[in-house]
């Protein structure tokens, strides 16, 4: 029996996996995709102490990467599907094994919210994304994008975009936007990113092989778009797909929740470090 397994590698999960090794445990970190959770979205972190300068998301990634690998950490690549308490410990199952733990951490972060519309599921993965680090591998110089979104994600997306050359037509439902004004000030900066206030979505069809968004203003009057992709950043709300009834309603010895799947819109990077060294130190005391 293992004694810690750490579900999700942002940034709670990575710092939690860091403190409890480095504290003589037995651990596993299990992330199904790459290590950095949300943070491999973001176009320019400046507000985590450390670098004055700022840092790109991807970059401070790697180096939580690299300290991952100095304590010998070696993040397990599998789905977690399912978590059961069993003799005192905890079994996890995932697609290939079943382990035994004595304690689990879950830091699964969030996903993103659908927006409900036609063509929104059936064009997903194709033109359809919800993540920008999902789409920048798919981008060309001189492709359009569509971003749909008012808030702090669909304007840093943008700026992402717009440095690997993209076109980007931003599109939100409210009059103003919701970002910060420092990233408000820095898109209209941007030649190539054109703001659309006033438009709600009403449906993605693939129309010869590209496809097209449509759009209703706050007048009543229809508006097509078609473009390369289209990037839906509505918000997001906490992964508590292993979360069971019996996890949620019942204080459970042993089993603790960090990061963003615990503070939901509190979406910080310094929170999720302090949430995943907070549930470490109580696993730590616990154990």
């Amino acid at each position: 029996m293992h004694d810690v397994a750490i579900i999700g590698g942002g940034p709670a999960g990575i710092a939690a996996s860091i403190f409890l090794k480095r504290a003589g445990f037995d651990i596993v970190l299990f992330e199904k995709n790459e290590i950095g959770g949300l943070l491999l979205n973001a176009h320019l972190v400046e507000n985590y102490p450390g670098f004055p300068r700022g840092i790109k998301g991807y970059e401070l990634c790697n180096l939580m990467n690299a300290q991952l690998s100095r304590w010998n950490i070696r993040p397990t690549k599998e789905e977690v599907n399912e978590i059961n308490v069993e003799n005192e410990g905890f079994v996890l199952t995932t697609n290939n094994s079943q382990n035994k733990f004595r304690c689990v951490i879950l830091a699964t972060g969030t996903i993103p919210k659908k927006i409900g519309i036609p063509g929104e599921t059936e064009l997903f993965g194709k033109f359809v994304f919800y993540e920008v680090k999902d789409l920048l591998p798919q981008v060309k110089p001189e492709n359009t994008c569509i971003v749909i979104g008012s808030g702090d994600a669909a304007f840093d997306y943008s700026l992402n975009l717009v440095e690997k050359q993209v076109t980007v037509e931003l599109f939100y439902r409210s009059e103003k936007p919701k970002c910060l004004p420092l990233l408000m000030e820095r898109v209209k900066k941007c030649s190539t990113i054109q703001l659309h206030p006033s438009f709600t979505p009403l449906k993605i069809n693939e129309k010869d092989g590209k496809p097209e968004v449509t759009f209703k203003s706050n007048d009543k009057s229809m508006h097509t778009c078609q473009v390369d992709y289209v990037l839906i950043a509505c918000g997001r709300e906490p992964n508590e797909a292993l979360l069971s009834k019996n996890f949620k309603e019942t204080n459970i010895s042993g089993f603790y929740i960090a990061g963003d799947v615990r503070t939901g819109k509190f979406r910080q990077i310094g929170i999720a470090v302090g949430e995943g060294i907070r549930v470490a130190m109580n696993v730590e005391e616990y154990l």
